[in-house]
């Protein structure tokens, strides 16, 4: 039995370990397992590891693993039950199996605390093994009527270091150094402790041995680890009753499901593989799916080539460059930096996304893992760097944020790769490589804007985005080829420009048509969704973003930015009580006027218009810019294209009013469809398209 690496890692504690064994030792059931055949000849195409004997958790790695002797014609892949195998391997797999954790882990665990007071100067750990106490167990016996049945083996199943040599580390310790783990080996514990691997061994799985000729054989063990005799007297009736029950718990059977062999008369490769990779992908995970991603991830690590990565594996490599986005104010998900970087990876191979068959497919991914290991530094400067800019020019990525497809953001950093490898290719002098870097930073900087809002306002990701992104690849992968083999900066340079302006120019008419077609009218609790409209709304005219930072503050609360209404909803629905705009009929449609977007602005506040009865221009006249002269709402609601009939509309018709947020709504969708046809530019930002990356 193997560990596909497809696995996430092995993830119970000692107290989940001691609480299997105490489930099994009542009978309760060990569950089904889910395991995969596959033959001998097919192993080497499948990443995967055996079985821990000692699981260390300080920082380093497992110090050792279960080793195959003659290895088989066949392996059983587990691809459900490996928490279960490996635990029960690590409580009765041998003498010294187990964990290896710092003490302070230890104290949490077994105690349900964290020590206090700062962390020690060493970084004390224990490896401990499983073992049976036999005065708790005897106590156990004793207080519960002599009923076996009625033992709590929690309070018997203990933790304890039985390697007097190498169970302890040997860095200085205070004389007031409490150590969390008990030392079986030491005078005070002699004839108490004993492992539970022991014990296991010595239950033959013989349905003829009685109960009464396993106190036979228990009798010399218990000798052995200097047991008194007169508590051996006292212990032979329970440790008859255990044995034969660890003898029946040994010979129970274990159900599993098995995936069929490869047979090339039911199957194609292409459909196994992608049936295999469908049930790791919807196999529950610590509470979670399996992504192709992390699948990916395993191959990777095994194929990594860690000479050309100055010795750092591809665990390593993949948390450092996740470490450092996070310092760009990225905080990606590793599974998503995995599939960017598998995508930059397809543009400069094979032109083609992976797919589920691929993930099996050792011809056609094992590859992958030594060309990312060389090509890495290009990857990295390639992401930071997109990265880098992408966040200065204010975007968030994110559910709820300014864009929300990994697709979004990958794409424009294997566009970026491109002109890295390039580069790399070609050993520029530092003036050239230096000019070369700002003009590429300038090109991004010029249509970053509209890649990131009109890709999605043209609907690119919505759906199924699959074909979308396999076109993408395929014309990056081309323009990969193009790029090298070009000679001259300046043709390289004008190739990627142009390519990247063809990009954004593609979504022009569709993210125009949504600008001025979506959301006609929303209800109020949804005008939110107008945020990525109105955020680049605001940016597009100079007088209009001098007026939107304003901070709208009543009061000593921080403000916040949020879209809220001019014309107040409580303050419509009172005037439309009255009568209706001309040419409405239906009470909803009027009401719902007000939560158009040319009633809409995004400001940082820290009151809510929309809640109240007045008008904005109430609240204008508390702001303190306003008070003092410095500012005069006048020029602010010109700024923000706000009639006098919005900013007061106390006194205004409803039909006055109906007009006035019919013309706004009109006015800004015709202006943010001029910025996605590349008819207008954000002015909050300035210079950045000549300024070069610290990342790069």
């Amino acid at each position: 039995m193997l560990i596909p690496d497809l696995q996430r890692p092995y993830v119970w504690t000692p107290n989940n370990v001691s609480l299997l064994i105490d489930s099994l030792i009542r009978g309760w059931p060990f569950g089904t397992l889910l395991l995969w055949k596959v033959a001998s000849d097919e192993f080497k195409g499948i990443p995967s590891r055996c079985f821990w004997k000692v699981v260390d958790r300080t920082n380093g790695a497992a110090e050792t693993a279960v080793s195959q002797m003659n290895p088989p014609a066949e392996y059983h892949m587990v691809l459900d039950g490996q928490q279960r195998v490996q635990s029960l391997l690590l409580a009765v797999g041998g003498d010294s199996w187990g964990f290896k954790l710092e003490d302070r882990d230890w104290t949490e665990e077994l105690r349900g605390q964290r020590p206090r007071g700062r962390a020690p100067k060493y970084k004390h750990w224990s490896t401990a093994t499983l073992c049976f106490d036999l005065d708790a167990f005897l106590r156990e016996y004793n207080d519960n009527g002599q009923s076996f049945l009625a033992v709590d083996f929690r309070k018997v199943l203990v933790w304890a270091v039985t390697d007097p040599q190498n169970g302890i580390s040997k860095f200085p310790k205070p004389d007031n150094y409490e150590q969390p783990l008990v030392t079986a080996y030491s005078t005070e514990n002699k004839g108490r402790y004993i492992r539970l691997g022991r014990l296991w061994k010595e239950a033959q799985p013989n349905p003829g041995l009685k109960e009464s000729q396993f106190k036979t054989l228990i009798r010399p063990v218990l000798e052995q680890h200097g047991v008194e005799n007169q508590k051996i007297d006292l212990l032979l009736q329970p440790m008859g009753e255990l044995m034969t029950t660890l003898r029946d718990v040994k010979m129970s059977d274990i159900n599993y499901l098995e995936l069929q062999p490869f047979d090339p008369v039911t199957w194609t490769r292409t459909s196994y593989n992608d049936a295999i990779v469908s049930i790791f992908t919807r196999l529950n995970t610590a509470g979670r799916t399996l992504t192709r991603e992390e699948i990916t991830l395993a191959w990777l690590k095994v194929g990594w080539d860690t000479n050309s990565t100055l010795g750092a594996t591809a665990g390593q490599c993949f948390e450092k460059l996740r470490s450092d986005l996070i310092v760009q104010g990225l905080e990606l998900p590793m599974d998503e930096l995995v599939g960017a970087c598998s995508l930059i990876w397809s543009v400069f191979s094979s032109g083609k996304p992976l797919t589920n068959s691929d993930l099996l497919d050792g011809e056609v991914i094992r590859p992958m893992a030594l060309a990312l290991s060389k090509r890495w530094p290009q990857i990295c400067t390639s992401l930071l760097t997109c990265v880098s800019i992408i966040r200065q020019r204010g975007f968030e990525y994110g559910a709820g944020k300014h864009f929300f497809s990994l697709y979004a953001l990958a794409l424009p950093c294997a566009w970026l790769y491109i002109a890295e490898q390039w580069k790399a290719d070609h050993k520029l002098g530092v003036i050239e490589s230096d000019a070369f870097d700002k003009e590429i930073t300038a090109s991004l900087n010029r249509y970053m804007d509209r890649w990131i809002l009109c890709s999605q306002w043209a609907g690119r990701w919505s759906g199924s985005s699959d074909t979308t992104v396999a076109a993408y690849v395929k014309n990056l992968h081309e323009k990969n080829n193009e790029v090298g083999a070009l000679a001259d900066s300046s043709s390289v340079l004008g190739a990627l420009d142009k390519h990247l302006r063809t990009l954004v120019d593609d979504l022009s008419a569709d993210a125009a048509n949504y600008a001025a077609t979506a959301f006609p009218t929303v209800g109020r609790d949804r005008v939110s969704t107008y945020r990525n409209l109105l955020w680049i709304w605001h940016r597009l005219d100079e007088a209009r973003w001098k007026m939107s930072q304003v901070q709208l503050r009543i009061g000593k609360s921080e403000p916040a930015w949020e879209v809220d209404h001019t014309v107040a909803f409580a303050l419509w629905k009172e005037k439309i009580a009255l009568g209706l705009p001309e040419g409405i009929q239906d009470h909803d449609d009027a009401l719902a006027l007000v939560n158009r977007l040319g009633n809409c602005v995004l400001l940082e506040k820290n009151f809510n218009i929309s809640k109240s009865k007045n008008p904005v221009g109430a609240f204008l006249g508390k702001i303190y810019e306003f008070q003092n002269g410095s500012l005069k709402i006048s020029d602010w609601s010109s700024a923000l294209s706000v009639p006098v009939e919005m900013l007061d509309p106390t006194d205004a018709t409803v039909d006055a009013i109906k007009l006035a947020i019919d013309n706004r709504d009109k006015e800004m969708r015709d202006e943010l469809a001029d910025f996605a046809r590349g008819k207008s530019a954000r002015v909050d930002i300035e210079a950045l398209g000549s300024v070069a990356s610290a990342a790069s």
